[in-house]
Formats: C-alpha cells, structure tokens, sequence
C-alpha cells in the first residue's frame, strides 16, 4: 500500500513512526487537490494523542484518517512553515502559499489555533478547470426533502439559530434530529456558517451520557450548515420548571448533572456559552444538555483578544456579565448561567427579571442576587452560598470549576440526607 493509501484509510496508520512530516503534509495536499477537496481540518485529541484529519466538499466529508500525536502535530508545524506562519504567537494566525498538485495548482491558506494542542484548518481555492456552479435556490425543509443520507420527517421546532427537524435516515431506518442555521444568523454574521461547523465539530467529540450526542454534519445545496443529532423524546426543563419552585432535591440533582456534562466540555476546551431551561431536555430522571450553536473553543485564543463585540449573543435571563460586556466565554461563564439556572429551579424564576432585556443585562451587570426563596421559605445559608458564588460578577469570584462546583452541591446533599428534609429547612 503507498502512502496515499495508507494516509486515507479510515483505520488509524501502523507505520506512521517512519513517515516524514514534509511526506505526508505533501501527500494530504496533493490528494486534496486532485479530489477537489476545499477544505481540511487538522484536530487533536490530546486524551487519545492522536490527530483526526477530514477532507470536506461543500461541507461534506470526502475522507477521514488518524494520525499519531506526534506527527500530526509535526504536520500542523509543516503547514505553518510553507504558509509562512509564526507559530510563537498565542494568537490564531493565518497564511497563505500556492501549491502544485498532480493535476492543477491551487492557493492554500492555512489557519494554525495553538492551544493545549495545534490545531489546523486549511482552505484551498483550486486553479485550472473547475465547474462553477451557478445560483442555488434556496431548499425548502418540508417532509420528503431529501438531506443527505436523511429524509425529512416533520418539523420540530426553531430557535434563534435555526430549525430542528426530524429525519430518517435512509440506510439505517432511524430516527434522528437535524438542525439548520437560520438564514438571519448567517445574514448578521459573516463567520457563522465556519463557526457553526468548527463548533459542531468540537460538540461532536464530547461523550457524555448528560450532552446528546451530534453524529454528522453538513451543508444543504443553498450553502446553510447543518448537523444530525440524536433523538430525544422529552420537555424542555423550561417547561417542567413552568414558573413554579421545582423540589430542592430534584433541582440539585438536575444542577450536579448539568456540571458534570459541562465538566465534560470543557475538558476538551468547548464552552457551551448559553445554558438555559430551553437547552436542557429532561427524559425520566436524567438531563441532556443541548445546542451548542453558541459554543466557543478555549483555545482560540483570538476570541479573547479581539475587540469586545457590538452584538450579544446567548439567552438574556441566563447570561454571564463579561459576555454582557461583549467579551470572549470562559468556563466560569458557563458556571454563572448554570448557576442562574438553578436559582430558577429552586424559586420557580430567574434571578432577574425586566421589561426590557437591557434592562436584564444592566441588573445582571450591577444588581446584587435576590435573596433566594424556597416554595417552603428562604433557601438554607449552605445552598445559598453556592448559588450567590455562581452568580459572583467576576469570573475569578465563582468556583474554580464545574468539578468544585458539583462538590459544593455533592455537600448540600449530603447535609439534606443527613438531617432530614424538614430539619434541613429549619431556619
């Protein structure tokens, strides 16, 4: 088997300690160019020190392999020096070079993301005979629309990213759920349909059994990203909250689940950026964590160092205040919005409320946290102070980590059981 082969073989490569970078890199390039392929991704997997590389056309996935650690990274390393990127930056750089394949030349431009890891996406805009096509009407969703290996079912739903529908898919028979972006969000931002598939991706490599699963992704003809997620069949924790103090125990258990899924995410560096009730299903005791349509990546570091946005993005109940003032996600953004969403379960509505959403960014910005009401009272001083540090206003002010966080909770548990629920509610 060549190198080429070897390189494209969906099974991870057993001879990849003697391989060269600059080989492979030159390999991955040529083949790119010869299958008409426009797109790279370069990603690691540091917990499996490995490297998934997935060659895409118009969104879809043409070839995939896995590359040793070691490698894939000196391929990421190869790709900066031809590209002319200085990989001693922490920011995300990008550089571009002409390259010359079996059959045409083509103009890469490279994207390095350091981090934990190097990551790598590279675009190639081909030269030489290439059909250009034409204008694509928009397609219309409607049950029978074929996407894909799917077939739509009916329509779900929408949000204020896209449409969810069910699909079946057409080998397997089963059901699944497919999102679309919305038309407006690509409209107000030029970088959504990148960003809703980078973030896609990364969602994709969380395994949690409290975050549903995303299976595939895409684009429809008319250029709008999608993905395939699992089905679920359950209410919203909105819905099940409905205005109404839900049991302290239960809302607990609910909280730890949810810290333990994002615990999850952001081992691997996603950042979910809008926990609310409307993005949590319930289905019997267990809680899913949904929508990672606003997700961010730890480490890249440009969302952190570019200039505070005019736009924000995420559920305004629930919202951290640095993404309030526009600034990139951190983890603990994600604790402050878990933490808004507990206080809602525990008093039947979020810790602030308006007429006006400015007016809900402002008390998040500069109000203290109501004093927290129990359906049977106030909240007991130890379950209170874990819900007014997730709220803190400065991110350095709430826990450490959703680890910390779900131990201050496993505590609160444990002081219910031990005293008794009636007793525990005593002032």
């Amino acid at each position: 088997m060549d190198l080429a082969a070897q390189l494209l073989s969906p099974s991870p490569l057993p001879y990849q300690a003697a391989f060269l970078p600059a080989s492979v890199c030159d390999v991955l390039l040529d083949a790119a160019i010869a299958s008409d392929v426009d797109q790279i991704w370069l990603e690691p997997r540091p917990a499996e020190d490995h490297y998934d590389v997935t060659m895409e056309r118009g969104g879809a996935v043409v070839a995939s392999t896995s590359l040793d650690g070691s490698l894939g990274a000196a391929v990421v390393a190869r790709l900066a020096i031809i590209a002319e990127i200085d990989l001693v930056g922490r920011r995300a750089a990008t550089g571009h070079c002409m390259v010359r394949g079996p059959t045409a030349s083509a103009e890469i431009v490279v994207t390095t993301r350091p981090g934990r890891a190097l990551r790598a996406e590279v675009q190639i805009k081909r030269r030489g005979p290439r059909a250009v096509p034409g204008p694509t009407a928009p397609v219309a969703l409607v049950p029978g629309t074929v996407v894909g290996n799917y077939r739509i079912a009916d329509r779900l739903g929408a949000g204020g990213m896209g449409e969810v529908f069910r699909v079946t898919h057409a080998v397997l028979g089963r059901s699944f759920a497919l999102k679309v972006l919305s038309t407006n969000v690509m409209s107000a931002d030029a970088e959504a349909v990148t960003g809703f598939l980078r973030e896609a991706r990364a969602a994709a490599r969380i395994k949690h059994p409290h975050i549903i699963d995303v299976f595939d992704f895409g684009h429809l003809a008319d250029g709008r990203p999608y993905l395939v997620m699992e089905l679920i069949a359950g209410q919203s924790l909105g819905d099940e909250i409905g205005g109404h103090p839900m049991d302290p125990r239960t809302a607990i258990a609910i909280a730890r689940q949810l810290a333990s899924a994002l615990s999850a995410a952001h081992g691997v560096g996603v950042i979910h950026a809008d926990i609310s009730p409307s993005n949590v299903l319930l289905v019997g005791p267990a809680a899913k964590l949904v929508d990672f349509g606003l997700a961010q990546l730890r480490d890249d570091p440009s969302r952190l160092d570019a200039e505070p946005s005019q736009y924000v993005f995420g559920t305004p109940s629930y919202i951290a205040p640095e993404l309030i003032r526009g600034l990139g996600a951190l983890e603990e953004s994600d604790q402050y919005s878990l933490g808004a969403v507990l206080y809602e379960m525990l008093s039947g509505k979020p810790p602030f409320e308006a007429k006006t959403v400015r007016e809900v960014c402002l008390l998040h910005l500069k109000a203290p946290i109501p004093a927290l009401m129990l359906a049977d009272g106030p909240a007991p001083a130890e379950l209170r102070r874990v819900v007014e540090r997730c709220l803190a206003k400065k991110p350095e002010q709430r826990f450490p980590s959703m680890v910390a966080l779900d131990a201050a909770l496993a505590e609160v548990e444990q002081a219910m059981s031990a005293r008794g629920w009636r007793k525990w509610l005593a002032p």
